[in-house]
């Protein structure tokens, strides 16, 4: 015989029920802890229909198996007391709440004590608060619609933008040749004039006529030697 003490079914429900919550506060994106203290059975479960449709589920257990379940201490004012309603939000944060506060409208329960989203606690009155906000699916539509209207108004104008080029094109190709004024031809300005260079033979022409004009003199000049020697005689 095993000498291990027997584990009652009573404490084997319990250790079942503990490691269920604890795999729901692991998968849930924030916990909302409530007191449904006044609602009715059937009150309780229209809630859980309501909530589950938006990803999220409402379940009822005792504080001791909560308290066990999560690695929160929930002490001092975030102590659990009386019959608590857990709400655990597992994909959208803003829908579930939504839901819960439209039953809370409408029945003035459950009473929203406080929550963990992201790790830390967060009051009734914020919860709450959080509850106005838009959804998810809202922003994203808000958010497509935003992106869309600029895109749709740039398509707009880069395709007008394109009729008019085409219009303006096919006028230009039906017009007749006299119709279109032949485009002016650049009037081209004189370059300035350079000064002239006087060449090699051009420089030299005046030492050349000098060099002539003394030859001829010396050659006069026996001459009228000659002429003035002949008058003599005479």
């Amino acid at each position: 015989m095993s000498n291990e003490p027997k584990v009652s079914k009573n404490r084997e429900k319990k250790m079942a029920i503990v490691s269920s919550l604890s795999d729901k506060f692991g998968k849930a994106k924030a916990v909302v802890f409530t007191n449904y203290a006044g609602l009715t059975h059937k009150q309780i479960e229209g809630l859980k229909k309501e909530l589950k449709k938006a990803e999220s589920e409402f379940v009822v257990a005792k504080n001791s198996l909560l308290v066990r379940a999560t690695d929160k201490k929930l002490e001092g004012e975030y102590a659990l007391d009386g019959q608590t309603g857990t709400l655990f939000l597992y994909n959208d944060i803003i829908a579930p709440l939504k839901a819960l506060a439209k039953v809370i409208k409408e029945l003035n329960l459950p009473n929203v004590r406080f929550g963990i989203m992201e790790g830390d606690f967060i009051t009734g009155e914020q919860i709450l608060k959080l509850s106005t906000l838009p959804t998810k699916e809202v922003l994203l539509t808000q958010l497509v619609f935003g992106l869309k209207s600029p895109i749709t108004g740039l398509h707009r104008a880069l395709n007008w933008n394109l009729q008019k080029l085409v219009m303006t094109l096919n006028v230009v190709a039906q017009a007749k040749p006299a119709d279109v004024a032949p485009a002016p031809e650049p009037i081209s300005e004189p370059a300035p004039q350079q000064p002239l260079k006087a060449t090699a033979q051009e420089e030299k022409e005046p030492e050349t006529i000098l060099a002539e004009t003394a030859e001829e003199k010396a050659a006069e000049q026996p001459e009228n030697q000659e002429t003035d020697h002949k008058g003599g005689e005479n």
